[in-house]
Formats: C-alpha cells, sequence, structure tokens
C-alpha cells in the first residue's frame, strides 16, 4: 500500500484581480521509502503542492477537487486539530532557509529539544537532553553536546540545515518533504545533505519528497521524478527513464 496518494489535486489562490489556478488536476503516489523529486522551474506549483498536502496554505488558498490519503486513509477534509496531530507525526517538513526556519534567540538544543516535548512529552529533562544529541547525531552533527549550546548565527548553512532536520526527524515522520533543502547551499554541503538523507531512509524507512528545480538533485538522490510545469504534472517515472527522455527531447532540439 502507498504511504500517500493524491489523486486529482487542483488548488488556487483567490485575489482581488481574480483566481490564480496554482495546481492543476495533479495526481501522484508515493511507496513505503520511496524518494520522489518533484522537479520544475520556481513558481511551476510544487511547493504549493506540497503545502496543500499539509494544509500549510494561507487562508486566500482553497481545494478546489481532490483527494489526499495515506495509507488508505482519506485525509482531505481533517480539521486544523486532526491536521497538527499528523504534522506532529507522521508528516515532516524541511524548508529551503534554514536561516528563517530556526528561531534566533534560542539555542538550537532548545529548538529540537521542543520538538521532543512534544513528540515525547513523558521524557525526563536529562532523557530529553539525550535524545537530542541523538537526533543531532542521526542528522549528521559532530560534537552535539557542544553544537545543542550553539545559536543559529553561530553555524554554518549546512550545519543548520542539519539542524532542522533533526527537528523535522523528533517526529519520527513517515514522510519527510524537504523543500528546496539543498538550494542554499554550497555545492559540497548540497551532496552531503543528499547522501544524509539516502542514509535516513535507509536507517528509519521513511519516504521523501524532494522539491527541487535541480535536476542534479532527482538524479543523485530519487528513486522517481515527477515533472510540473505550470501547475500541471505533465510526467512521472523513474529517474533514468525521465532523464533519458529529457536527454533525447534536448538532442531532438538541437539537431533541428
Amino acid at each position: 500500500m502507498d504511504v500517500l496518494r493524491v489523486e486529482n489535486l487542483s488548488v488556487s489562490f483567490y485575489r482581488p484581480e481574480g483566481e490564480i489556478e496554482a495546481v492543476k488536476n495533479v495526481s501522484f503516489s508515493l511507496g513505503e521509502g520511496e524518494i520522489l523529486a518533484i522537479m520544475g522551474e520556481s513558481g511551476c506549483g510544487k511547493s504549493v503542492l506540497c503545502k496543500s498536502i499539509l494544509k500549510l496554505l494561507p487562508d486566500i488558498a482553497k481545494r478546489k477537487a481532490g483527494g489526499i490519503f495515506i495509507r488508505g486513509e482519506e485525509i482531505t477534509d481533517y480539521s486544523e486539530k486532526q491536521m497538527q496531530k499528523l504534522r506532529g507525526s507522521f508528516f515532516s517538513m524541511v524548508f529551503q532557509n534554514p536561516m528563517t526556519a530556526l528561531h534566533p534567540c534560542l539555542s538550537v538544543g532548545a529548538q529540537i529539544g521542543e520538538a521532543v516535548r512534544l513528540r515525547q512529552p513523558h521524557l525526563t529533562p536529562g532523557e530529553r537532553k539525550r535524545r537530542v544529541e541523538e537526533l543531532m547525531e542521526l542528522a549528521g552533527l559532530e560534537h552535539p553536546g557542544a553544537c545543542a549550546r550553539q545559536y543559529p548565527f553561530q553555524l554554518s548553512g549546512g550545519m543548520a540545515q542539519r539542524c532542522v532536520i533533526a527537528i523535522a526527524l523528533a517526529a519520527e515522520p513517515a514522510v519527510l518533504f524537504a523543500d528546496e533543502a539543498t538550494t542554499a547551499l554550497d555545492v559540497t554541503v548540497q551532496s552531503q545533505i543528499l547522501e544524509l538523507f539516502l542514509k535516513l531512509r535507509k536507517k528509519t524507512g521513511m519516504s521523501i519528497v524532494l522539491v527541487t528545480h535541480n535536476p542534479g538533485v532527482a538524479a543523485r538522490a530519487a528513486d522517481r521524478a515527477a515533472l510540473m510545469k505550470e501547475g500541471e504534472l505533465t510526467r512521472i517515472g523513474d529517474v533514468e527513464e525521465i532523464f533519458e527522455e529529457i536527454k533525447h527531447h534536448q538532442n531532438f532540439i538541437s539537431c533541428g
């Protein structure tokens, strides 16, 4: 059974100047332990698609049609209270810029600890501290005890993103959305984060949705890729097949 299935989802933004169709009749599935890359240029609807699944869109956005299912159960009409429970357990999300995702006035250990407290309120302070360090190690951070005492401005971009990933992992999610999670990082750190996602998938069995405009990210880490353009899902398939089609198309154009 698929861990996540989206059927014919359409989402629009309603502004004074009129309706903007951001997602148009999109359908896809995500298997257990699968990494799916959603690819497309900026503004094509990738992030809106993911946030609509998590119900994180502003009030001016409305789902017009379609269904969302997790392990066969429909969650399309879940209330905000029900979605909060899912976002704290079944789903987690890593956003593009770690410096805006982290609170500047709190140590990263405190922020990861708060995520742990919400997920496991029964833990003692000592147990929570150990869990924070476990999550930091799982996210690839060295010397977690010392790092936990630091503030976001004291960290490199790669370290900050690993802290955000540690917060996401506190929920022990079945599905992790990574929304352009490597875009703000240099090439070397980007490669390390992608390698981390592969290790996490192997160790925890979670499924991952990689949102990216970079084909190299999909080629490096994904099992399947879905192409979006102007709110529509134009193609979905194995990464090798997708890139072979793109290569053939580019060769055809260059010869034309």
